[in-house]
């Protein structure tokens, strides 16, 4: 439990300095980007877990069930975050320096790879529970449909442009943004399925 609490504080650390980055050079527009949101929601997670992991350090018991799928829910964001710079983001820049830029660069060090990668850590490795269920698949994919809602319909309205390129519905044909949302929302139920089920095996 200890370990726990640790991981979990050590997210919490690294999410600050990385919103301190991301408010400095975006402003309060940085909500605008998935990354952005999707690491408030693993902040939010990981201090919550810290809290009842210090309650069960004191003996007050274990946390109840919602906090550990709020958690497999933002790890499952966070994740998405991690493949699309890895598999999408990263390689439109067309060079080593811009892959790495999107790796490893100012905030983006923080919210793209050390955050995601001590969020999986700390939740399939040292917070086991009973089996995650199917269920909770879908549940992983709310934050997903409620963001892709809004930013579509922002851009569908002229409202922003943005910010990833795949979301620019008036740059490109409307059969390619279909294809971006199916593409999108097929590696998030995807990660959500693979999340599961390692969690699952580690956790016996």
């Amino acid at each position: 439990m200890k370990k726990t609490l640790t991981l979990n504080l050590a997210v919490v650390v690294l999410e600050i300095i990385g919103f301190a980055l991301s408010l400095g050079k975006n402003g309060q527009s940085f909500v605008r980007f998935y990354t952005e949101d999707s690491n408030l929601l693993a902040l939010a997670a990981c201090a919550v877990t810290a809290v009842f992991a210090v309650r069960a350090i004191s003996g007050h018991g274990a946390a109840p069930e919602w906090v550990r799928i709020f958690k497999y829910i933002a790890l499952c964001c966070t994740t998405l975050t991690f493949v699309v710079v890895v598999l999408i983001l990263g390689p439109m820049t067309g060079s080593v320096r811009g892959y790495l830029f999107f790796l490893f660069g100012s905030s983006m060090l923080y919210h793209h790879f050390l955050c995601p990668v001590l969020m999986f850590v700390s939740f399939v490795f040292f917070e086991k529970g009973p089996a995650l269920k199917k269920k909770h698949i879908g549940a992983a994919l709310v934050p997903t449909a409620i963001y892709a809602a809004v930013i579509l319909t922002l851009n569908i309205t002229r409202s922003i442009v943005g910010p990833y390129p795949f979301l620019r519905v008036y740059d490109q044909p409307l059969w390619m943004s279909c294809v971006w949302v199916a593409v999108i929302f097929g590696a998030a139920c995807l990660i959500a399925a693979i999340v599961r089920v390692v969690y699952n095996r580690v956790s016996r």
